[in-house]
């Protein structure tokens, strides 16, 4: 599997994460980047809420960051389809795409949000297992199930990790436009990180 440093990972990371969730959940759990499962309080994410924003990127809990990365933005996976695929088929795709994703799938997964992204809510939940049969439903439909040497840690390119900031990079992975950041901004992103990342087990 493609890492945060390769510049196709963006275009590949949705139909990764799909794949990524079929594996048994204790072994996504050795995947991930913070080891302790602190459950998300609702007020957490919607806090962060706006007309710029549907998601928090503070919020450190993998279970949070992988629904983000996987199944709230599953329209990151068309472009690599397009290219796939292409005419017809494409639009017939993005249709089941809709389908099995809709807004209703991310309506329940976050009005019980604590539960869903606690440790037993992602083992035994009604939630992640209707995800994780959904994403097999559609792998498979268009031949796309994949066997994966996923990293470890797994990291999401939504998210910013400690590790992140490192080195200041004025052109920084998580520059998708090609942006570059000041010194000032990277610091202020590094002491939010940081600081978000404080207490957890890594």
């Amino acid at each position: 599997m493609l890492s945060l440093s390769d510049k196709a990972f963006y275009q590949y990371e949705v139909y990764c994460l799909m794949n990524f969730v079929l594996i048994k959940p204790e072994s996504q759990l050795a995947h991930f980047y913070v080891k302790r499962i602190m459950p998300v309080c609702a007020e957490s994410h919607f806090q962060a809420i706006d007309l710029d924003h549907d998601f928090n990127s503070n919020i450190i809990n993998p279970l949070y960051q992988l629904f983000i990365s996987c199944f709230l933005n599953s329209l990151k996976i068309m472009p690599l389809l397009e290219g796939l695929f292409g005419g017809d088929i494409y639009r017939e795709i993005n249709n089941e795409r809709e389908n099995l994703f809709d807004d209703e799938v991310s309506n329940r997964f976050f009005e019980n949000l604590e539960f869903n992204t606690s440790l037993n809510g992602f083992e035994n939940g009604e939630c992640w297992q209707e995800l994780r049969e959904k994403s097999r439903l559609f792998l498979t439909k268009y031949s796309l199930l994949d066997n994966f040497d996923f990293p470890n840690p797994m990291k999401f390119s939504e998210f910013l990790y400690p590790d992140d900031f490192e080195k200041y990079d004025p052109a920084p992975r998580w520059s998708w436009c090609g942006q570059s950041i000041s010194l000032e901004d990277w610091a202020q992103m590094k002491n939010i990180t940081m600081a978000a990342y404080k207490d957890a087990v890594i």
